[in-house]
């Protein structure tokens, strides 16, 4: 019996609900000694003035509320969940103070915005997992980005891993239909190949991070992956001014010939001839005196032309624009994103700035509590029958 009276077990069967006598092992509390706790409970809709009764088991003399367990609300709770989630919402988006006046204005619903932050950080997830089913996508990009965060000058690293599943033309222009996957914040990047374990991408595009690329190669063993080419243009260009500081005419001539080698490969389809041209543009660069860039371009050599070895390897290429369109684009509009809510001029906490974003991601991905097929971790379980119960004959 004191299993079957304790809120926090599982319910009994019907047929032991049957064989209680519940009349003598539950009881309500006197009203004159115990009318119940008074509750105010803050929603989207206003306030919402309750009266929460205790029940107490003889039993085991335990005492829960029923009408708590009823509308799903934990102890002391004095927001709902519906509310929480609709100032995160505004969070994600403004600063603190400006969404607590938005709700007040808007919404006619009074919180303070340390309340908000407060429901934000112990609300928001520690790191982002792939939704349950989700185990092969046609095209994983992998990218990451430094947030002003923490003790150190160089921040934390956000990483994020997203997939593309399908490519359409919306209004004549070319759009990605895209799954959050898995995303962290202030962890190495062999985290987040951890999170992937479970998921099968087609085709891996990287940004030229030697780590990624290593790791890339050993967790998924024989999928083919394609460097971005706009990090690899963008790379060579850096790396010729800032590294090697040769003149401008040779930056400008290197980045004419890189991107006409790959128009050339995406037009003729001819892979010896495209790898013959990358390697002699690395020996003119070497010969410029520009060593650092050259070999680059010889370390990139295996993921360059990818679309031309593994055409069909995720849909991912569509050279509408003259040339392969191959690259992280879509992370990249996300991860300025992400930095236009965080750079505010001063520098965050850890967990406050990781609460931000991974709620941010959710929210943008309509993933975690925003999923269309959220179900509830906790559902309210019905531990009573809510007929009343048999009166007592006199004796």
């Amino acid at each position: 019996m004191r299993d079957l009276c304790t809120p926090h077990q599982p319910p009994a069967s019907a047929t032991e609900h049957a064989n209680i006598d519940w009349n003598a092992r539950l009881r309500p509390i006197h009203i004159t000694e115990s009318p119940g706790e008074p509750r105010k409970l803050t929603s989207v809709v206003g306030v919402v003035a309750l009266t929460s009764r205790m029940v107490v088991c003889r039993s085991c003399d335990r005492r829960f509320s029923p009408l708590g367990q009823l509308l799903d609300l934990a102890p002391r709770q004095r927001r709902t969940d519906a509310l929480t989630t609709a100032t995160a919402a505004l969070a994600v988006e403004v600063a603190y103070a400006k969404a607590a006046r938005l709700m007040a204005e808007v919404g006619g619903v009074s919180v303070s915005p340390r309340t908000i932050r407060r429901d934000l950080i112990d609300q928001a997830p520690a790191r982002i997992e792939p939704r349950p089913g989700i185990d092969t996508v046609p095209v994983l990009l992998l990218d990451g980005t430094g947030e002003r965060a923490g003790p150190t000058k160089s921040g934390v690293g956000l990483h994020i891993a997203v997939g593309i599943v399908a490519r359409q033309t919306v209004s004549g222009r070319r759009t990605c239909r895209v799954e959050l996957l898995a995303a962290t914040l202030g962890e190495p990047w062999p985290v987040l190949f951890d999170l992937l374990a479970g998921v099968e991408p087609g085709l891996i595009v990287v940004d030229g991070e030697d780590e990624l690329s290593t790791l890339a190669a050993a967790r998924f063993v024989g999928t083919p992956r394609q460097r971005c080419l706009w990090h690899l243009t963008h790379a060579v260009t850096k790396l010729l001014r800032y590294t090697d500081r040769v003149a401008t005419a040779v930056v400008d001539q290197a980045q004419a010939d890189l991107d006409r080698i790959l128009a050339d490969a995406w037009d003729h389809r001819d892979l010896d001839n495209a790898r013959a041209c990358l390697d002699l543009l690395a020996d003119n660069l070497e010969l410029e005196g520009a060593p650092a860039a050259a070999t680059h371009l010889r370390r990139a050599r295996a993921e360059i032309f990818t679309f031309l070895t593994n055409p069909t390897a995720g849909r991912l290429v569509a050279g509408h624009k003259g040339r392969p369109d191959v690259g992280t684009g879509v992370l990249e509009r996300v991860m300025r994103e992400m930095n236009r809510r965080t750079d505010v001029g001063v520098r965050w906490s850890v967990p406050g700035v990781r609460a931000m974003l991974m709620t941010k991601l959710e929210h943008k991905y309509r993933h975690g509590r925003w999923s269309p097929q959220q179900t509830a971790t906790t559902p309210p379980t019905v531990r009573m029958s809510l007929d009343p119960l048999p009166q007592r004959t006199a004796a």
